[in-house]
């Protein structure tokens, strides 16, 4: 009976790690894919590309894809390979090329399908023999989005983002860009088979070092695994988040009422001189460690793959990451056609009044709620009021609330 149990054992052992050997390779072979890609461009020279923000805020760039003369706005994600969204994809007739498996944005895996992209054009800069994850996406507000230009496609340059004038610049070399006398120079480190870009942060010197995804798709300024937080037992301020706040890709599964955002007296980046006071900090038990685009667009920024280098620049002299807030996350649902509550922050605004979570948005600012695009135009106003004018319904009951901005932590 021992040895039977002994051989069933060792049976089990050879198939797991037969299985994770597998999945490694598996992985690796799919990550290596979607990296491939060659260059096509003058390495003398710089590139010039301008660029928008998508409602969502999102950077956005005109990419042409297989020689078309029409340019397709796609987001500029440095945290992802490159996507291509499933509802658009048939407009292209892309051959497959397999099947991938991705990693969402609360942690989980998902499965995708390849396609191939001979060839796509950025502003002059061409990228050939390329693969795109195909997937679906439930975001508001991007149904003419495209898909992503990944850290893939990304890795093979310098790319030096102006948030004040909206334009990037683009080399080979990095001493073909102009910095100034302020600069920060942060040290990063690169994954090679997913292309990540990664820097390391802290809350205090006598703390152990978090690495962070250098994520220009994230439109959070970061956001943290729980544990990787609670491991320094720092005593930092913090807000619950009722309902499901934050979105990302493949991030469908994420659990509600598990989100908070903390207040961290100090925020260190290792090896380097820059240091922050009051640093808002969105966490949950499942989410990936990012530093997202509200950071960044404090800072001409710069990432560069070869040289392993994030390099900052500051807009002015002190940063403020402290912001104003209502407390309300809205998302429309397209299946029931409807606004909805979807989280409420701990004593903001709109808990303070009672709004009800999951209630049905009628109005918005006097504007009645008869499509996405009332949410999208609302999203896309550049001076948005500090006061929010609702009409709601809930249990049958129509009600109507105002709820002014506060800054986050007083």
């Amino acid at each position: 009976m021992l040895k039977r149990i002994l051989l069933g054992l060792s049976i089990l052992v050879i198939v797991v790690l037969f299985l994770g050997g597998f999945g490694i390779y598996y992985i690796n072979k799919q990550q290596h894919k979607l990296s491939e890609g060659e260059l096509i461009m003058n390495e003398n020279i710089t590139y010039s590309i301008p660029f928008s923000y998508s409602s969502s805020g999102h950077i956005l760039i005109d990419v042409k894809i297989e020689g078309s003369k029409e340019a397709y706005p796609f987001i500029l994600d440095s945290g992802a390979s490159n996507f291509i969204f499933k509802n658009h994809s048939n407009e292209f007739d892309l051959e497959s090329n397999g099947k991938g498996l991705g990693l969402g944005s609360t942690g989980n895996f998902f499965f995708t399908n390849i396609k191939k992209v001979d060839s796509i054009n950025i502003s002059g800069l061409q990228f050939k023999h390329l693969n795109f994850e195909e997937m679906d996406f439930n975001f508001n507000c991007l149904d003419n989005i495209y898909g992503l230009i990944g850290n893939g496609t990304m890795k093979h340059l310098n790319w030096q983002v102006d948030f004040e004038n909206k334009v990037i610049t683009v080399s080979k070399k990095l001493n073909q860009l102009s910095f100034g006398d302020d600069k920060i120079e942060i040290p990063l480190q690169i994954n090679k088979v997913s292309n990540h870009p990664y820097a390391s942060i802290q809350f205090s010197k006598n703390k152990g070092s978090k690495r962070v995804i250098v994520d220009l798709g994230s439109s959070g300024s970061l956001s943290l695994k729980e544990d990787d937080y609670r491991k320094d037992s720092l005593n930092f301020k913090e807000k619950k988040i009722y309902g499901r706040s934050s979105e990302g890709l493949g991030g469908q599964n994420k659990n509600a009422d598990t989100e908070k955002i903390i207040l961290a007296d100090t925020l260190l980046f290792k090896y380097s001189k820059l240091s922050i006071q009051n640093f808002p900090v969105r966490v949950s038990p499942t989410a990936l460690n990012l530093l997202g685009l509200s950071f960044f667009e404090k800072y001409k920024t710069t990432i560069s793959w070869s040289d392993k280098k994030l390099i900052l620049e500051p807009y002015d002299s002190v940063q403020n990451f402290i912001w104003k807030t209502r407390g309300l996350g809205m998302k429309f649902k397209k299946k029931e056609q409807k606004l909805i509550v979807k989280s409420i922050t701990e004593n903001s605004p709109a808990d303070r009044v009672n709004l009800p979570l999951n209630s049905e948005i009628l109005e918005l600012n006097g504007v009645s709620v008869t499509g996405e695009k009332v949410l999208c135009d609302y999203r896309s106003l550049k001076a948005k009021p500090d006061s929010l004018k609702l009409k709601i319904k809930y249990n049958n009951s129509v009600k109507e609330f105002t709820i002014t901005k506060e800054v986050i932590f007083k």
